[in-house]
């Protein structure tokens, strides 16, 4: 008997795409399928939008509720999911028409099936369209391990074991689910490398598209990385997969805080002192790999973050300074 399928798509102020997101699921040439848009306190037309979608597809079911953020949205639709199988789609995207079906083909009870997803900054080449591995080489693909949705789950793993997305918890909520989920199969991972989902990089109305807390990042370190012990995924491929996220994160909250208007530079050498002292930063900051200037390199990876701060600061009033004179940055 064919299985349903529940692809559950969170939306916050998404008017300008949903429609377009919406009707590629709609035209799924696998027919047995629901979709559920959970409204998440959008103030633009979504909702409007969703109801007028719902009323050309009765597959297509509503939940409005208060803006609680993309875990919560999700965790919303799982609530209400019918199906044997679940997926997720962001409502800023787009998938092919066999996106669905393509999947549930070559799904086996167990496994947890991956497809290849069209991003622009993204370019990888793969000698086979179908590829097995084990649970824990999920680190070793490194774009195709990190999101919700571009694969294939078995809803009954994800009652039985309460799995729920981390409420609060951004960027990292989608890595950190994929990890809980896969410490609960015992079959393989399924590489379907064909660009089935479409990622688009221009909308910034996402529900997930913010720089996270201090709080944050230490709370995804720890939820993936206790995941990865209980997977096996400790060799150095997937450790350096770990610190590469951790380190993206860490330099985006220190640049976000040199930038910060509302802060005096002790207030900035204070928070810089907390991130020393963070274990993810204290275990991850020798892999630090961006392209950065010598100094910036050595203080990030000797973790004498109140010194990058003070060294980024100076950098900065001295190219304000060269801008004023008219002298050209180097």
């Amino acid at each position: 008997m064919e299985k349903t399928v529940s692809i559950i798509v969170p939306v916050y102020n998404v008017e300008k795409t949903l429609a377009r997101c919406v009707r590629s699921l709609s035209a799924q040439t696998y027919r047995n399928i629901e979709i559920i848009l959970v409204n998440d306190g959008s103030l633009d037309h979504s909702l409007e939008i969703c109801r007028r979608l719902a009323g050309e597809d009765g597959r297509i079911r509503v939940i409005d509720q208060p803006n609680g953020g993309l875990s919560a949205a999700r965790n919303a639709g799982l609530d209400m999911a019918r199906g044997e199988l679940i997926m997720f789609c962001d409502s800023d995207d787009w998938v092919e028409p066999d996106w669905c079906e393509s999947m549930v083909d070559i799904y086996k009870p167990g496994d947890l099936v991956i497809c290849e997803i069209d991003r622009n900054d993204v370019s990888e080449e793969h000698d086979t369209e179908l590829a097995e591995a084990e649970r824990r080489e999920i680190l070793h693909y490194t774009h195709l391990s990190s999101y919700a949705w571009n694969k294939l789950f078995q809803r009954s793993v994800i009652e039985e074991a309460g799995l729920r997305f981390q409420v609060g918890l951004t960027p990292g909520e989608d890595i950190c689910f994929v990890l809980a989920y896969l410490c609960r199969i015992e079959g393989k991972l399924r590489f379907l490398f064909r660009k089935l989902y479409h990622y688009d990089l221009s909308t910034t109305g996402s529900l997930s598209k913010r720089v996270p807390t201090l709080e944050q990042i230490d709370t995804y370190y720890r939820l993936m990385t206790a995941s990865m012990q209980t997977l096996g995924a400790t060799d150095p491929r997937s450790l350096e997969n770990r610190d590469y996220r951790m380190n993206w994160h860490l330099r985006l909250f220190l640049e976000q805080t040199e930038e910060r208007k509302d802060l005096s530079s002790l207030e900035k050498f204070k928070i810089a002192g907390k991130v020393s002292s963070l274990e993810p930063f204290r275990q991850c900051c020798g892999s630090l790999r961006w392209d950065q200037h010598p100094i910036y390199l050595w203080l990030y990876h000797t973790g004498h973050a109140r010194l990058l701060m003070a060294f980024q600061l100076l950098r900065q009033r001295k190219q304000k300074l060269q801008k004023a004179l008219g002298i050209p940055l180097k």
